[in-house]
């Protein structure tokens, strides 16, 4: 399989890429934070609990080891170094780091239900899903089979807070690694401000960096004050009406993630990922960043 042509660049499309809402009231209120450290075992306590609010994450209490993580990437590559020995097994339209990483560092790749899972493999899912904001396709079937067969996961949950998922399952053993980030929740994308769940402790790189404190403590205050002003609601809560209006005038379907749009009926190939499904991410329009009329 040719990966190169999996994800063609989108990003300088109007709806292209998957990006924060550089929404007012968050970039006033993170322009005024005061520069200091941070606390980072407090932070990942308090972001934990942050991230469960109103919400029924079954199993996530069984990851006793908690890292602060530079966003979701720095979790990736130190789940990678581990299982670069396996084939690697992701959904066609997965975000584009984990078809890099295929394409340059594992031997064998196969997409997710091409080919049956088998001993051997390592699966990789966002959830929600990067090419549509929703719940992966066969999502807990996959789970399950990886269950049976020993197959080791890590999940990409960077669109959780900005989704009205409200419940997951992730009591399945087979789930090494659970990773999420607030870049897609607030204007924070060059702060790298993110958070590493893992079920067994790895004496990896990132864990000695906890250990010992060798962390961007700046960005842990960062993030610490805006969990503490913003709840893990208020992004999708205030912006669910205009998602509901911006997908109504350009006829497509909502995403249960808020700064998506999903295209089914081909209105709008030219934001294809490489599926049938075209998404849409309205977060540069909403917040006057760029025009939509512009090329």
């Amino acid at each position: 399989m040719d990966q190169k042509a999996v994800l063609p660049p989108l990003r300088h499309k109007p709806y292209g890429g998957a990006w924060s809402i550089h929404d007012p009231e968050s970039k006033y209120y993170l322009e005024n934070i005061q520069t200091k450290s941070g606390d980072r075992k407090q932070f990942l306590h308090d972001y934990k609990e942050w991230i469960m609010q109103d919400r029924v994450f079954s199993g996530l209490d069984e990851f006793k080891n908690i890292d602060f993580s530079a966003g979701t990437t720095e979790t990736f590559g130190q789940f990678y170094l581990q299982h670069l020995d396996k084939r690697l097994r992701l959904f066609k339209g997965e975000y584009f780091y984990h078809w890099i990483m295929a394409r340059n560092h594992f031997k064998h790749t196969e997409e997710i239900g091409t080919e049956p899972l088998a001993v051997g493999d390592v699966v990789v899912m966002s959830c929600p899903f990067s090419n549509t904001g929703n719940l992966p396709e066969g999502f807990y079937e996959i789970l399950k089979q990886c269950e049976d067969l020993n197959i080791p996961v890590m999940l990409d949950l960077a669109y959780i807070s900005i989704s009205n998922m409200k419940e997951l399952d992730l009591s399945y053993k087979c789930i090494h690694t659970v990773t999420s980030s607030l870049s897609k929740v607030f204007p924070v994308e060059n702060h790298r401000i993110g958070i590493r769940f893992t079920r067994d402790l790895y004496d990896d790189t990132l864990t000695a960096y906890n250990q010992n404190d060798y962390v961007n403590l700046y960005s842990v205050n960062v993030g610490h004050k805006l969990i503490e002003r913003f709840d893990n609601d208020w992004l999708y809560n205030k912006y669910k009406e205009k998602q509901a209006e911006t997908c109504q005038q350009l006829k497509i379907e909502q995403s249960s993630c808020i700064i998506f749009g999903i295209d089914t009926n081909e209105r709008y190939p030219e934001y294809k990922r490489g599926t049938d499904i075209n998404r849409l991410c309205f977060s540069k329009i909403w917040d006057k960043r760029i025009d939509a009329n512009t090329d």
